[in-house]
């Protein structure tokens, strides 16, 4: 049963550096971004380079950054803003809002709050860092992880997990100068979307909240988008065993969009898989007997020619929406027959907006989904602990 503990021991300092402090995020953090476009939408911005130079950036300017030799050049409209190693924009006040769009490659445009940072990749590319309020940031994840179409009181779970994944993940991107990044590495941060109302009162309503385990230690806050039906061991994906990540039967699954999929692999596809990883067929056999597979309850392995082949394997192949599927051969292809999408390991995202619409708390929904898990202010885990031994 979850248990909602408080405690007060350090509040004021620990909450204010992980709740009220900034948080650094790399964006378009998987793409080699070498030009990028900055226009500011609200308010005014000071650029500036490590040359030096200072430049008020407001209206209708637009400043193109690109990405030549080992040098950063700056342009605005009508005229060069020189060369440098790395620029930081910062607005002038804190409700000012930017839009940055990559040229080359050309890639979609976010609306960003907060400061940004462009310096040099060791790789050849812009590394581009927005820095944002810790729950402003909560916020834009929750949306782009959730959607806008839930009830509140699944917003206020997937807070919980977004801001407990963040601290406990806050060191992921050390070596490069920021925290997380805004891609599935970490979690899907697009910067302001539509501001939903919604969004905004959960995540303030939660502000400050994290799961832990018995030993008050922040939990790998694991989810997914549909469990097809039952949840995974975190053992049955991952290396480490977690007393927190227990499969169990998800009676929350049916009935939403990504409950049910089909798919089909070319045979000769299948036979050369087989044979990469190592699996030897009979001479002669029967694709009809040999590679029909019948998963009725969530298994970690599948059986040919007496050998195992874990089903994990078979789905990072084929991308695959997830291992819980059947196999039906058919001619030369196989009929893939699924249940669910994602790793399947603790909440299920469409199980958990169900659990809202019938009318369940988030502490209810954080129940079911995480075993035995507390609810507390993360000044009463050793977050901070941790952060002081650093």
């Amino acid at each position: 049963m979850i248990q909602r503990l408080i405690f007060f021991g350090l509040i004021i300092f620990s909450f204010q550096y992980a709740s009220s402090q900034d948080i650094r995020i790399g964006l378009y953090h998987k793409f080699d971004v070498k030009t990028l476009v900055f226009k500011p939408l609200h308010g005014a911005y000071y650029l500036e380079n490590d040359q030096g130079y200072k430049e008020k950036i407001k209206g209708n300017d637009v400043i193109y950054i690109t990405l030549v030799g080992n040098q950063i050049s700056i342009w605005g409209i009508e005229k060069h803003m020189g060369l440098s190693h790395r620029i930081a924009i910062t607005p002038k006040r804190s409700n000012s809002m930017y839009s940055l769009e990559p040229a080359f490659p050309a890639l979609k445009k976010h609306r960003y709050e907060g400061h940004l940072e462009i310096s040099i990749h060791p790789e050849d590319k812009l590394t581009i860092i927005n820095q944002i309020a810790f729950e402003k940031y909560v916020a834009s994840v929750v949306e782009a992880e959730s959607g806008t179409r839930a009830r509140e009181e699944y917003y206020k779970s997937q807070s919980i997990i977004s801001r407990t994944y963040a601290l406990n993940h806050i060191d992921r991107h050390e070596n490069e100068n920021f925290n997380l990044c805004d891609d599935v590495h970490c979690q899907v941060y697009k910067g302001v979307q539509t501001e939903n109302k919604a969004i905004r009162t959960a995540v303030e309503a939660t502000k400050g909240l994290v799961i832990t385990d018995e030993n008050r230690q922040l939990i790998t806050a694991a989810f997914h988008s549909n469990s097809g039906g039952f949840t995974v061991n975190s053992e049955d994906v991952w290396s480490a065993a977690m007393p927190y990540l227990r499969g169990k039967k998800d009676p929350y699954w049916a009935d939403q969009h990504n409950s049910l999929w089909s798919d089909t692999i070319a045979l000769a596809d299948w036979v050369q898989f087989m044979d990469r990883i190592g699996i030897k067929l009979p001479e002669n056999y029967y694709p009809n007997v040999l590679f029909r597979f019948n998963q009725p309850t969530r298994q970690r392995n599948m059986t040919v020619a007496g050998q195992l082949v874990p089903l994990k394997h078979v789905r990072n192949e084929f991308k695959l929406k997830s291992t819980f599927f059947s196999i039906t051969p058919e001619k030369d292809k196989l009929i893939i027959k699924g249940r669910g999408y994602g790793h399947g390991v603790g909440l299920s995202q469409e199980g958990a907006m169900k659990m809202a619409r019938m009318g369940k708390t988030y502490e209810e929904i954080i129940d079911f989904y995480y075993y035995n898990v507390n609810l507390m202010n993360i000044d009463s885990t050793t977050y901070l602990t941790r952060l002081l031994s650093q």
